[in-house]
């Protein structure tokens, strides 16, 4: 079948080469074709505005662009790997159904701006998502801390048990962090909240003088970018804007899994999970393993190095499109839904954890009182080095 970039139908692209350039692309955009529809169902309205669709024309492809969202939640609209992605599918599915209509959509708009409006919607749709997935880890924070409150438990610097403290304070510092991290999302989200679509190929568009301002409004964005080369340069930066700000909230449930990691073996045993949260092992009876903690530990890792990839991949272009951008998509989407699913379980294993009193009541060794105990000296009139070596040689 002929390509939309094929100009005969003689024409074909060698097999190899077709393989390469494709890649899963067309797997990936099968997430992307209800965002694309939003895209192109505000085109369709700017595109009658200026008088280039007829009424009939766009309400027609109104009603069938709403017709793939259906066939596409049934899983019966594909992407064919000919077509090589999204974009392709959808206006060949219009073309074929309404052929003049259908070869009308494109006009004033490329794959390139499709592409980029695409991930914007996709973007602003899960960072509330994330949002709202983070209000709700940090209110299980809130409820587990308010029944754990008084509940004491060792402190330690340099890997060794130093103050007392308690459960509470160490919850409440991932509780304070995570919702931190909200901010840089707001504005990892303010970013994207800007409309490329109508910068076409990265240059200006001249002779329909498109409505860009109103395609913003139809689709809620709060700002049209205005400049088409910076349009086609902020993909992957955009991106890589979201993957910074997501990257603190990966962070923070790193530094969380490796606490719980350690703080349920035998040599602290301080927290448990209900075992239907463990794993065992093939050969070993006794072991319930914390997995799910482990993973997160791991994927939390993983992500920096995928953020990385993404500059990697735009920050050495020439100005304007190119092909690379395409290399931006696969750890995009699956970084952004991995944040989602690790904040889900997070969440709910807060829900669930369990602290262990006696154990850590046991923990709080007589030691870790000693900065205490040269305090109440000072009280008495000692200086705190003078006081600093006495409970030392008491302890040593």
């Amino acid at each position: 079948m002929k390509k939309i970039w094929q100009k005969t139908e003689w024409s074909e692209i060698n097999k190899i080469i077709e393989e390469y350039t494709v890649w899963n692309d067309y797997i990936l955009d099968m997430e992307l074709i209800p965002y694309d529809i939003l895209g192109s169902q505000a085109h369709v309205k700017m595109l009658h505005k200026i008088w280039v669709l007829q009424s009939e024309e766009k309400e027609t492809l109104l009603e069938w662009l709403d017709k793939i969202v259906k066939l596409h939640n049934n899983w019966e609209f594909i992407i064919e790997k000919h077509q090589e992605d999204g974009h392709t599918a959808i206006e060949t599915y219009l073309t074929q159904n309404f052929w003049e209509v259908g070869k009308k959509i494109h006009t004033g708009r490329s794959r390139n701006d499709q592409i980029l409006i695409t991930t914007r919607l996709f973007t602003l749709d899960k960072l509330d998502e994330i949002l709202t997935e983070l209000d709700s880890l940090v209110l299980a924070f809130e409820k587990k801390i308010k029944s754990i409150w008084d509940i004491l438990m060792p402190g330690y610097t340099h890997t060794q048990r130093a103050m007392p403290t308690t459960i509470w304070t160490w919850l409440g510092s991932f509780k304070e962090s995570l919702s931190d991290n909200k901010i840089l999302i707001e504005a990892a989200k303010k970013v994207n909240n800007q409309n490329p679509l109508g910068s076409v190929a990265g240059f200006w568009e001249d002779v329909f003088w498109l409505d860009r301002d109103f395609v913003s409004a139809e689709l809620w964005i709060e700002k049209t970018q205005k400049n088409p080369m910076y349009c086609a340069y902020s993909r992957g930066k955009f991106e890589n804007i979201v993957l910074q700000s997501l990257s603190q909230v990966m962070l923070d449930l790193w530094k969380l899994a490796n606490d719980m990691v350690y703080f349920s073996s035998r040599e602290f045993d301080f927290l448990t999970l209900p075992d239907d949260f463990k794993t065992g092992s093939s050969v070993m009876p006794q072991k319930k393993n914390w997995d799910i903690m482990e993973l997160v530990r791991w994927n939390s890792n993983l992500f920096q190095s995928y953020e990385f990839a993404i500059k990697e991949v735009f920050k050495n272009l020439l100005s304007g499109y190119n092909r690379d951008y395409q290399l931006t998509k696969e750890p995009y989407l699956k970084w952004v839904k991995l944040t989602l699913d690790t904040i889900k379980v997070c969440n709910v294993t807060v829900q669930n954890l369990w602290v262990k009193e006696d154990s850590l009541k046991n923990a709080c060794t007589q030691e870790l009182y000693a900065t205490q105990e040269a305090y109440e000296l000072v009280k008495q009139g000692k200086t705190f080095r003078d006081a600093y070596i006495e409970i030392w040689k008491k302890y040593m």
